[in-house]
């Protein structure tokens, strides 16, 4: 019996070890930029409707429902009963139903700015097509480069995902310019003298308005159908003005306290990041700077944290 417990001892060591070893294999050994994030928002039919009455005064039960078609490409359709007595359907395409990533660059121009270039990539295995990019700028002073049969604008600072920052808006206008389909990329850029720094950016599946039946949809399953909060969101690199203020101390730190975003972004291995904790601990942005332009070259961080730190050093 003793010697059974030990043989079970010894197993349950060796079962332990070979764990540990399959964890630390799969640390991944290159960054490697993530997806869009989906939403974690829920569409549901309304349980609560009021009635309606037709044009003679009778009154009559909408029963306004969602009906989910495609989970996975993130199609649905909105059904109630029209005042006509039939069946009206309007199709819904969820914003997050995406699968997509943004790759941004940095360059200098001749008058000294940033222009910042953001590469976005609609995977093959996306389920839907691109219909539109937003992304967050900290700064006073930017200018934007137009695209022909794009739309460009900023977004309302009144809409609470929106509010901090400028957002900046990158639309296919409607089906004049051609769908950015699964395999498919587009690049935006725009201009300004702030610092790169890390800022939020969206991206959406699919047209921005529903296509109308001649009569409106019940209140109760309009609001049913989520609004900019169902957007597909990530990190990228923008124009940030307040670094350009910060002390050589404030610098370390904001690269310190970003550390989590970088590798939550896939921009930064986790033991990249360990070092950038003990060379940025010692305020050497020169290190850092000299650290990263070696990681980069080894692909254990991408060109957007080389962008941050380099712009950090001026």
């Amino acid at each position: 019996m003793r010697y059974f417990l030990i043989g079970i001892l010894f197993l349950q060591i060796a079962c332990s070890s070979t764990a540990q070893q399959i964890t630390a294999d799969e640390q991944p050994t290159k960054a490697e930029r993530k997806l869009f994030q989906k939403s974690s928002v829920v569409i549901k039919s309304p349980k609560d409707y009021e009635h309606r009455e037709t044009e003679n005064g009778k009154g009559y039960d909408p029963k306004p429902r969602v009906v989910e078609v495609d989970k996975k490409a993130g199609k649905y359709e909105l059904r109630w009963i029209g005042y006509d007595g039939k069946e009206k359907v309007i199709a819904y395409q969820r914003y997050d139903a995406i699968d997509a990533l943004v790759e941004a660059r940095v360059e200098k121009n001749s008058d000294g700015k940033f222009v910042f270039k953001y590469l976005v990539k609609n995977l093959p295995t996306s389920p839907a097509y691109l219909g539109g990019f937003i992304v967050q700028t900290l700064t006073s002073e930017v200018k934007v480069n137009k695209l022909e049969d794009v739309y460009i604008g900023q977004m309302s600072d009144h809409i609470k995902e929106f509010k901090d920052g400028t957002w900046w808006a990158f639309a296919a206008l409607g089906e004049i310019l051609p769908k950015i389909n699964p395999g498919k990329s587009i690049e935006f850029s725009l201009i300004s003298s702030g610092l790169p720094g890390i800022v939020g950016c969206r991206a959406r599946a699919g047209p921005a308005a529903l296509k109308g039946v001649g009569e409106h949809m019940p209140f109760e399953l309009e609001i049913a159908t989520p609004g900019y909060e169902s957007l597909a969101t990530c990190y990228t690199i923008g124009p940030v003005d307040k670094l350009a203020e910060m002390n050589k101390a404030e610098k370390s730190k904001y690269v310190l306290d970003n550390l989590p975003k970088f590798q939550e972004a896939g921009w930064m291995t986790k033991d990249a990041a360990l070092k950038y904790e003990s060379i940025l601990g010692k305020e050497d942005l020169a290190g850092a700077l000299a650290q990263a332009k070696k990681d980069l070259e080894k692909e254990v961080i991408t060109g957007e944290v080389l962008y941050i730190i380099e712009g950090l050093n001026q």
